[in-house]
């Protein structure tokens, strides 16, 4: 702002920046491209040209199907309508639709907003934007108009000055990276979610676990050629190239290693009816991406991928990768552009590699639980009592020290700074009031010898009224998955924040 003053830009006599405000921003956009501007009104159209900078992608959040969906889409019919009315820049194409209005009644809006497209016929609806004007149309404009300016006003406009303003209209910080806690048995970080051997992990975990029942018969564990079985059957699923629908059903599992009829499995209920597949290697395996290929590839080769995948950050970058991916691993072009933009878990686990790597070993080796993989590596599961008794309970972050993100470390620093604190704001309040009520008590009363917990769970339903619940369940999950993969279908990040919003939506248009 300082800057933009000094050379004539801003007004610096409140009256003259009155007036400004008075000026059609859009016009002076268009008109700048042609004519001189007194250097203000240049400001005014600058100033105004920053307050909307356009949309860029951050292809961590936009992984996926962000090429076909409601953003590109819009950009893409934005491109089409500027060559069609000759507009050279955004916002001579936005000062062009204004002019045609017939009275200011009827001026179109220039926000970006969601509306409602009919498809075939009334009953098929969905939300999507007109158009959508990405970084790229914003900063060919202002390269445009300053030229065009510069050449006006040479002594005002130098190319110090213009790199500095673009810096401050366009530049855009990288994300920052947040924290990751430590390992739950070593001094490890965890690992990413993502990363094929933690999958892998939970993949044994989870078939490991698994128990064949039948009426009058008591539960057995599955043999190890069961395991290998249901584990090369999940493995070569058909996959689609979303992460939904990456499971099998456990009927179908059940055929894989011959049940008799009446058997099925103790994990089969009203509300889990399939076991997920490992969403990694489903996804990566894909035809359209490296197909067979990636399961010839070692867990070292495999994670290199998928760090660079989780790591493409913008358009050039993602260009390279493609180019490396074609290189490296001779994929097609298109299968390249398909793996980059392969769908992968967010969020990081709850082990380091270390803890991973001996674990999963453990667990492939024999057909036992997680807790019995832990404690053939010498760790215990779940139990971290040093037997040390305290007169209060300390902040939890002291004692969860590897169920927190780590702080400081630093006596001087607050508990919170200094020992760090669980993500969810809600837990974390939770945990404090607990404390807090906890200590009180124990300063009145002193130490409880008995403390009781009960379960926000009503235990006194019938087996009708439990079955009740069940089906809601079910009817609620089903209902998730299935806003989960319309929000693939338009383009959008499937997460929890944005299925609320369909569901919300969704219950809007029933109400009206």
């Amino acid at each position: 702002m300082k800057r933009m003053a000094e050379v004539g830009l801003m007004p610096a006599n409140p009256a003259v920046a009155k007036e400004l405000e008075l000026l059609d921003p859009y016009a002076l956009r268009a008109r700048g491209l042609d004519q001189a501007l007194p250097l203000t009104h240049l400001g005014r159209a600058l100033f105004h040209l920053n307050q909307r900078r356009g949309f860029k992608s951050n292809r961590k959040t936009d992984r996926g199907d962000n090429e076909s969906g409601k953003i590109k889409d819009a950009t893409a019919r934005l491109d089409q309508a500027m060559m069609a009315k000759g507009a050279r820049t955004y916002g001579e194409f936005l000062h062009m639709r204004r002019a045609a209005a017939p009275d200011e009644r009827q001026v179109p809006t220039v926000r970006t907003r969601l509306s409602i497209a009919k498809r075939d016929n009334a009953e098929k609806e969905e939300a999507g934007y007109d158009y959508y004007p990405d970084r790229r149309h914003l900063a060919e404009e202002f390269d445009k108009l300053w030229r065009a300016q510069a050449a006006c006003h040479a002594d005002a406009l130098t190319d110090e000055l213009r790199s500095e303003i673009e810096t401050i209209i366009f530049h855009q910080r990288p994300l920052k990276i947040p924290k990751v806690g430590l390992c739950l048995f070593t001094d490890d970080l965890r690992i990413p979610s993502a990363h094929p051997l933690n999958q892998r992990r939970i993949l044994f975990e989870t078939v490991n676990a698994l128990r064949i029942t039948a009426q009058g018969e008591a539960a057995r564990g599955l043999t190890k050629e069961e395991r290998d079985q249901i584990v090369h059957a999940l493995d070569n699923k058909v996959h689609t190239k979303s992460m939904l629908g990456m499971s099998m059903k456990l009927a179908a599992l059940g055929k894989v290693i011959k049940l008799r009829k009446g058997q099925g499995f103790t994990l089969e209920t009203a509300n889990r009816d399939a076991i997920a597949c490992d969403p990694v290697r489903a996804s990566l395996s894909h035809p359209d991406r490296f197909g067979p290929r990636w399961s010839a590839l070692d867990s070292h080769s495999q994670w290199k991928i998928v760090r660079r995948i989780r790591a493409v950050q913008s358009e050039e970058c993602f260009d390279i990768f493609v180019t490396w991916l074609k290189t490296h691993h001779q994929l097609e072009h298109t299968n390249a552009i398909e793996a980059a933009k392969a769908p992968l878990p967010e969020g990081y686990g709850r082990l380091g590699l270390t803890a991973t790597t001996r674990i999963l070993a453990a667990l492939e080796a024999d057909v036992i639980p997680y807790s019995a993989a832990v404690a053939a590596c010498g760790w215990h599961h779940s139990d971290g009592r040093t037997g040390e008794g305290l007169d209060a309970l300390p902040y939890y972050g002291q004692i969860l020290d590897r169920h927190v993100i780590p702080g400081s470390y630093d006596e001087r620093d607050d508990d919170v700074t200094r020992y760090g604190r669980v993500t969810n704001p809600t837990v974390h309040i939770g945990l404090n009031q607990l404390r807090r009520l906890v200590n009180q008590i124990i300063t009145v009363y002193g130490k409880p010898d008995e403390i009781v917990v009960e379960l926000a769970r009503d235990l006194k339903l019938s087996e009708d009224q439990k079955r009740e619940v069940q089906r809601d369940i079910k009817k609620n999950t089903d209902a998730a998955i299935a806003r989960g993969l319309k929000l693939e279908e338009m383009g959008v990040p499937n997460t929890g924040a944005n299925r609320l919003r369909l569901r919300l939506w969704i219950v809007s248009q029933e109400l009206v």
